[in-house]
């Protein structure tokens, strides 16, 4: 037994080993307050704390330095400097700006008490560095935060019609801008408050810039609110894109591009941007401006346009755009009453292409009279409101289909909706008095629709035109049926079977099978396939088939696509939205809902729909044959495939650590059946297909079945009852 002053020096030892080496004591960090700190010059760490309290609900935390820092954090205990590897989580990207954000939908969940942050100099030469660093505790249904850096799109949840977010401009970061979906609508304004009394407050826009060259560094409450009757969207997309001081490119010429004039630029190579932007000069009674772009190399090029500055945020902002996959692209800038004068901004983007692509652009200007718009030459057909109309649109050239539309005067709002496509298509509304587009629906869905409200009716007609795009290449005719309303959206077609499934019942079982097997979409048109695993529509898929492209692994939880077969040599049709109810990041599992259909209804309360039972995936052995459904995406010539079945047998079984881990089948799976069908000979689900093994993908691997956690399955047998 240790006791008296040997007790004391143990005491001490213990508190030095525990302690960061060479750290002072930890600085206390206030909520949503920035500090400039200088990292210790003995070898040691700057550490800090941050107190969570219990109805926290998220906790990020911003490092902004011009050396190279890294960031940690842990909970409960300090980050030793010869203990890194102890931290809950940490980010080294090696940049200035590190971030790190913990929260239940995160990898490391959020623990109430006091966190502990550590900042570690990247090497000696960076000991002596100054740097920013804020904390920022969201609480319950409190403003959350999204901070720069932060790659994943951030939901606000709207209450009584308002919603707020933080975010945080470091000094070093010369640019800020915040992209809001959805938030941009007649009605809704939004107030931006900051540091040192800035204030900005008018119509919401699409995205909100802060540039450093007038707004000040530190914390900023962004509050988006309703006036004039009109609601917010239920939720709001936001996300966050910066540029640092002096870390840009040095940045190629912007051309001048005068109408009778042309331009080579190269995009793409190991050097080359994929992007450049072009000015084009229209002088006063102009009729209209037409851009060509080509290449010798049949590479896939976009076109955008805006007038008066560059773009900022793609397609969201500009006037007019020309974005079929066809390796040449025509676009028209005018209409009826010409085209305002002024500087307009034409980016060139490289969709598609290997190596150093030269892209020729050509501008020639029209006189005013010639008949001629966006829409092409003379009158496109009128479009009656109340009728739907059966059309067609090709891929090609402009990949556009245009309908007139008059609008009468008095008219709070109008509605267009697209019907019984086979292959995603758009919408865009355009004024037909310069050409340019007010309106877009460019998402993932199959058919689309556009809701218009007047912030003032209409004292006279209106003149519009509705284009209808076929943006796919692979997609060479596509038929569709439009619609127009007045002040309430078009009611559905009276011959519409909704949903229309698949006549699955009384039929084999390999029938069943497929009709059960579903093509789940997310935005930006990830995506994959599912199994329907009871009649009111639980589906079981991978995890990863939900995740958003380009956000860190992040899912889409709400308003998942769901399309279901209605027809077997046909692609699926999306009928329904769907939740995220229960996920497994480790297994790559997910379980869903649907939760409506497609148009936002609710489910009849008669709907059967096919599906099928769960099985054993504990009794397989080597040899014994498995069916595999999906939707590949090579699975079909055109952009879109009929479900497919393959064939195959057990090849292999795999556990870790004794536990099942992997079925591995010589059933061909390609990408796009992840989170499909392996059924055994009496048609029970036995694993979900996830990955191929090899360079050949001679074998696939599913998820066994087993691993579906107990608790889902109670919830899957429970609905199978009912």
């Amino acid at each position: 037994m240790i006791s008296g002053p040997g007790l004391f020096l143990a005491l001490c030892l213990l508190t030095l080993a525990g302690a960061p080496a060479g750290a002072a004591d930890p600085v206390v960090l206030e909520d949503a307050v920035a500090r400039h700190h200088r990292l210790p010059q003995d070898g040691g760490l700057w550490a800090g704390t941050i107190r969570v309290p219990e109805d926290a609900t998220a906790l990020s935390v911003a490092v902004c330095c011009e050396r190279n820092v890294d960031l940690y954090l842990r909970h409960g205990q300090p980050v030793a400097m010869n203990r890194l590897a102890d931290a809950d989580v940490s980010s080294r990207n090696a940049g200035i700006l590190e971030t790190i954000r913990v929260a239940q939908d995160e990898a490391v969940p959020l623990e109430a008490g006091l966190w502990h942050i550590a900042v570690v100099p990247n090497s000696n030469a960076d000991r002596a560095a100054e740097f920013e660093v804020v904390a920022f505790v969201d609480r319950g249904r409190g403003t959350p935060t999204v901070l720069p850096g932060d790659a994943a799109e951030r939901t606000l949840t709207v209450h009584r019609d308002r919603a707020e977010l933080r975010t945080f401009l470091p000094t070093l970061v010369r640019s800020l801008t915040l992209r809001l979906a959805g938030a941009a609508r007649p009605g809704v304004r939004f107030r931006i408050d900051g540091p040192r009394e800035y204030r900005r407050s008018g119509a919401a826009p699409r995205s909100i810039v802060l540039q450093r060259a007038d707004s000040p560094a530190g914390a900023y409450i962004l509050d988006l609110s309703s006036a004039g009757g009109t609601p917010l969207p239920a939720t709001i997309g936001v996300r966050t894109t910066w540029s640092a001081n002096g870390d840009e490119k040095p940045r190629l010429p912007m051309p001048v591009l005068r109408p009778g004039g042309s331009t080579t630029l190269t995009l793409g190579g190991p050097d080359g941007p994929a992007a450049r932007t072009v000015r084009i000069p229209v002088p006063p009674g102009t009729g209209g401006v037409e851009i060509d772009a080509t290449n010798p190399l049949r590479a896939d090029v976009d076109l955008y346009v805006r007038r008066g500055g560059p773009l900022q945020a793609g397609d969201d902002d500009a006037d007019y755009f020309a974005l079929s996959s066809a390796p040449f692209e025509a676009l028209y800038l005018g209409g009826i009453t010409g085209l305002a004068a002024g500087t307009y901004y034409c980016e060139v983007v490289l969709v598609e292409g290997k190596g150093a692509v030269p892209v020729t652009l050509a501008v020639r200007g029209h006189p005013r009279g010639t008949g001629r718009g966006t829409w092409g030459d003379g009158e496109p057909p009128k479009l009656a409101f109340g009728q739907w109309t059966r059309g067609r649109v090709e891929a090609g050239r402009a990949g556009v289909t245009w309908y007139d539309v008059v609008v009468p005067a008095g008219t709070r709002s109008f509605h267009a909706m697209l019907l019984g496509s086979s292959a995603p298509l758009d919408l865009v509304l355009a004024r037909k008095t310069d050409g340019s587009i007010m309106r877009r629906a460019l998402s993932a869905r199959v058919d689309e629709r556009i809701d218009h409200t007047f912030t003032v009716p209409p004292d006279g007609p209106r003149l519009f035109v509705l284009g209808v795009m076929n943006r796919s290449a692979l997609e060479k005719v596509v038929d569709f049926r439009v619609a127009l309303s007045l002040n309430r959206p078009p009611p559905l077609p009276a011959d519409l079977v909704w949903p229309p499934l698949i006549n699955w019942q009384g039929r084999s079982a390999t029938v069943r099978g497929a009709a059960a097997t579903v093509e789940l979409t997310v935005r930006d048109n990830a995506g994959g396939s599912g199994t329907c695993v009871t009649p009111r529509g639980r589906i079981l898929t991978c995890r990863h088939v939900l995740e958003i492209e380009g956000q860190k692994g992040r899912i889409q939880r709400e308003g998942v696509l769901v399309a279901f077969p209605s027809r077997l040599d046909e692609p699926p049709v999306q009928s329904f939205l769907a939740r995220v109810t229960a996920e497994d990041r480790k297994k790559d599992l997910a379980l869903l809902e649907i939760t409506s259909d497609v148009f936002g209804r609710p489910l009849p309360a008669d709907l059967t729909l096919p599906w099928v039972p769960l099985g054993d995936s504990g009794t397989l052995e080597l040899g014994d044959p498995v069916l595999v459904f999906g939707y590949p995406s090579e699975g079909s010539e055109r952009s879109r495939t009929p479900v497919i079945l393959t064939r195959g047998s057990i090849a292999g079984l795999e556990a870790i650590g004794g536990a099942p881990r992997w079925i591995k089948t010589d059933a061909w799976i390609g990408l796009g059946h992840s989170g499909g069908s392996m059924v055994d000979a009496a048609m029970r689900l036995v694993g979900i297909p996830a990955a191929t093994l090899g360079q050949s993908e001679v074998l696939g691997l599913a998820v066994p079945v087993s691993l579906v956690p107990a608790a889902w399955k109670l919830k899957i047998l429970k609905d199978q009852a009912r």
